[in-house]
């Protein structure tokens, strides 16, 4: 069985790269910024690799397209005013303004940033994290009220909610702790597809794998999720897993 590696080919003139690692299948993700990286399995053959990604040519363009012509952005890395960000599903413009204190808010298709150090990138870009960090933990902990009484009638506790950062997983749990861990940037989607990440990890507390009961359960109490998870594929990263 090969080691871990990474190596970036040329795959139809799009540049991809590629991961061999210790997972189970293949994980196909286009990043905002153009990046394409594929995840295979440890010993998965180099021909099988290539066949998958010439199969993959058109919906990579598509990707890459879509996000070119959207402006759609995954990390605000430098916070400054003009920048666009997806709150909820919409698109809103940032504006920074000197100020005396440090104040952040909404305003239809706006978020204006007040700050004394608006010459300081750093200083902005965490002024911003935080208002995001409360603004989603906020916005989730409603989503969780509302859901939670679907398996609340099975005798499951309410859980416990965790906002963080994740690079692969819109969301996770850990029943064992009564914990539900959801992503910082899914803050960006939509609320029908919110709903969707949370009633998905909601369900696990009663069905801890993707099985035959988990989909019926999840089909049952929304019949539309498939379409939700459709949607949520072109928020913010393609291919996250879900």
């Amino acid at each position: 069985m090969k080691e871990n590696s990474c190596i970036t080919g040329l795959f139809s003139g799009i540049e991809v790269i590629i991961e061999r690692k210790s997972v189970k299948k293949i994980r196909l993700k286009v990043f905002p910024d153009g990046v394409v990286k594929l995840s295979a399995p440890l010993g998965v053959a180099d021909e099988w690799i290539n066949d998958y990604l010439n199969s993959k040519t058109k919906w990579i363009e598509k990707s890459l397209n879509y996000f070119k012509d959207t402006g759609a952005n995954e990390f605000e890395t430098i916070i400054r005013s003009g920048i666009s960000t997806r709150i909820l599903g919409r698109q809103k413009r940032i504006i920074v303004n000197e100020g005396k204190s440090y104040k952040i808010e909404q305003k239809e298709d706006y978020v204006f940033i007040q700050s004394p150090a608006t010459g300081d990138k750093q200083a902005l870009q965490k002024q911003f994290e935080r208002w995001w960090q409360k603004q989603s933990k906020s916005y989730f902990l409603l989503v969780i009220e509302r859901l939670y009484p679907i398996i609340a009638k099975h005798g499951i506790d309410k859980p416990v909610l965790q906002v963080r950062k994740m690079k692969t997983l819109w969301g996770s749990c850990s029943s064992k702790h009564g914990k539900i861990n959801l992503n910082y940037y899914l803050y960006k989607a939509s609320p029908p597809c919110i709903d969707y990440v949370v009633l998905h990890e909601l369900t696990h507390f009663l069905y801890p794998k993707h099985n035959k009961d988990f989909y019926e359960f999840l089909t049952v109490h929304m019949p539309d999720w498939q379409e939700r998870k459709r949607i949520l594929d072109h928020e913010i990263v393609k291919g996250l897993e879900y």
